[in-house]
């Protein structure tokens, strides 16, 4: 791989800061305004409105239906005056695949929003769209987006009804907002035995007990035990994770928890697999996520030998692929670091992640492909810098910056089946109970939500850029006499990634080579052949390949047309005398 760095990249990260380019809170461009996190129907609405004022350079695809029926749409976006989209170098960008991370489909509306903004007044982003074509899907999962938007409850994945606590029913213990505030937080029982206690410093917070240490309260995630197990809200909305439902490493329910029936299983994976199968032109993939702030990429799990059984680590090109263009994330967003989950592998049940998108984007599909996990909270109320957001960081952070969002104070209740209870805490919008911990979404538009939004467009932009683009440097022909011409095609790929774009890509041997073909009027071949192979050609270099010809009409042409399944097609058409 070419060490060469396309210099357009630079300037786009300089160019993105410009204010004709930013999305501060409340302020409409292209008529979005990020100032909440937006519904399906918004999106709809929004993506309808760029098609139609944006034709030009905007195309809407319906790939399919979600498993409520909703539209699974991706927005194209490409000038089609310089070329097919399909003949151009892809990238993928979606969100909202967890239900929960919506803060993915902002990213990817807000990048929408800076592409059609910026064309024809930002060249960077002309050039990008004039030779590019990049594929955003907001809402991978609107179904199950709508319902964390719109319902108190929280939820991960798919809305499908899965029996997630194994008692034969489906989704038969759902939380309840019991005290009608519109957030399922958690419910305090007072238990000499219980294993909560009030923290000295601020009673409204929950600590656990300390060894020898007598408690306050049994603590209960707000709702009733609909199934009477002692349990509360065990099993609720779905279950099924559709990024755990991707045909790399799959596995079954008892390894993998939510992975499905069987590999694309749910409509929302199959759609968009046979979408960037028929669009093979695509050249790395991002799945927008949050928690946690930092970068995820391949290897999602170790690699073994299925003959040898030995470790198989990713080839180097690829290796330096996924760390330089981790470094540039780590530059633009505040540092944050890139992790694989290498080294926790096995065995199945001590963290091993199995049938991710990201997994299934690189192994099989054969791209460099990416989760920018987004919206910790820790880098805006972390004061002890430990890396994480506490509860009393937490709370600090609600009393003097959010006016109270985040926190409801504890109130008396008297439940069904519990009795006298108090129901408060950290609204579940923020908790991740996954986690358990106060680090999951960044859910307040102003100066935070901003920042991240711009961020992660400029990378998202920085790897559009990165693409194989084929180009003909120079096609000539030499007059040998007689009516002989030797004609020279000189094929110039300058982008940074090799055409074949990854080493993985030619081990799956899905990864065509570079191909060039003649069209002869008045001409005919004496040397060479109309279509050959010109192999993969790095970023950065040239192939030249050479034909005799020879005259056989009076006003002979010969048009060469280059085809790069990833670096896009080129042609030229030469009139000889």
């Amino acid at each position: 791989m070419s060490k060469k760095v396309i210099p357009v990249i630079v300037c786009l990260v300089v160019l993105l800061g410009i204010p004709s380019a930013r999305t501060n809170a409340g302020q409409d461009t292209g008529n979005l305004v990020f100032n909440h996190n937006h519904t399906f129907t918004e999106v709809v609405a929004y993506l309808n409105d760029v098609v139609r004022d944006h034709s030009n350079i905007a195309r809407l695809h319906v790939i399919g239906k979600s498993y409520l029926g909703n539209d699974l749409l991706v927005l194209e976006i490409t000038n089609e005056k310089t070329g097919k989209g399909m003949d151009k170098p892809g990238f993928w960008f979606d969100g909202n695949l967890h239900a929960s991370e919506v803060m993915g489909a902002e990213v990817c509306l807000h990048t929408i929003q800076t592409l059609i903004n910026g064309y024809g007044v930002i060249p960077e982003i002309t050039d990008l769209i004039d030779t590019r074509t990049i594929y955003i899907m907001p809402k991978l999962n609107p179904d199950g987006s709508d319902h964390y938007l719109t319902r108190p409850d929280s939820m991960r994945s798919s809305v499908r009804p899965h029996d997630q606590d194994g008692d034969g029913a489906k989704d038969e213990d759902p939380g309840e907002d019991l005290n009608g505030d519109g957030y399922i937080t958690q419910m305090r029982v007072r238990d000499p035995e219980g294993r909560m206690r009030a923290d000295k410093k601020d009673p409204r917070l929950l600590v656990r007990n300390e060894d020898g240490e007598k408690g306050d309260w049994t603590v209960y995630s707000e709702g009733i035990d609909n199934d009477s197990d002692g349990r509360y809200n065990e099993d609720g909305v779905g279950g099924l994770d559709i990024n755990r439902n991707w045909p790399s490493r799959w596995q079954q329910e008892w390894i993998q928890r939510g992975s499905g029936l069987y590999p694309l299983s749910e409509p929302e994976t199959r759609a968009v697999a046979e979408f960037l199968f028929a669009h093979r032109n695509v050249t790395g993939i991002v799945n927008h996520h949050m928690s946690g702030n930092f970068l995820y990429r391949p290897p999602t799990n170790r690699r073994f030998d299925p003959i040898s059984g030995e470790e198989i680590p990713l080839p180097p090109e690829d290796e330096a692929i996924f760390q330089q263009f981790g470094r540039k994330y780590t530059e633009i967003i505040n540092n944050q670091p890139v992790r694989t989950v290498v080294g926790r592998g096995a065995p199945p049940r001590l963290g091993a992640i199995w049938g991710v998108m990201i997994g299934w984007g690189y192994e099989h599909y054969g791209v460099p492909s990416w989760v920018p996990e987004m919206g910790s909270l820790a880098p805006f109320c972390d004061a002890d810098n430990d890396g994480r957001a506490s509860q009393e960081e937490m709370m600090k952070w609600n009393d003097e910056e959010l006016g109270g969002k985040i926190f409801i104070d504890w109130k008396p209740f008297d439940h069904p089946q519990l009795g006298k209870v108090e129901i408060g805490g950290f609204v579940n919008k923020i908790y991740n109970s996954s986690t358990k911990s106060y680090t999951n979404l960044m859910c307040f538009p102003g100066e935070i939500f901003n920042d991240f939004l711009e961020k992660h467009t400029w990378w998202n932009l920085y790897l559009v850029a990165q693409s194989p683009l084929i180009h003909i440097k120079d096609f000539a022909a030499e007059s040998h006499g007689s009516g002989f011409y030797k004609l020279t095609l000189k094929v110039e790929n300058r982008g940074f990634l090799p055409t074949n774009v990854t080493q993985q890509a030619l081990l799956n041997e899905t990864a065509q080579t570079v191909k060039a073909e003649l069209t002869l009027d008045g001409l005919e071949i004496v040397m060479g052949k109309p279509m050959i192979s010109l192999g993969h050609i790095p970023g950065g270099d040239i192939y030249t390949s050479e034909w005799m010809v020879k005259k056989t009409g009076r006003t002979p042409s010969v048009s060469v047309r280059v085809i790069s399944q990833k670096g896009g097609t080129a042609s030229h058409t030469l009139y000889l005398k």
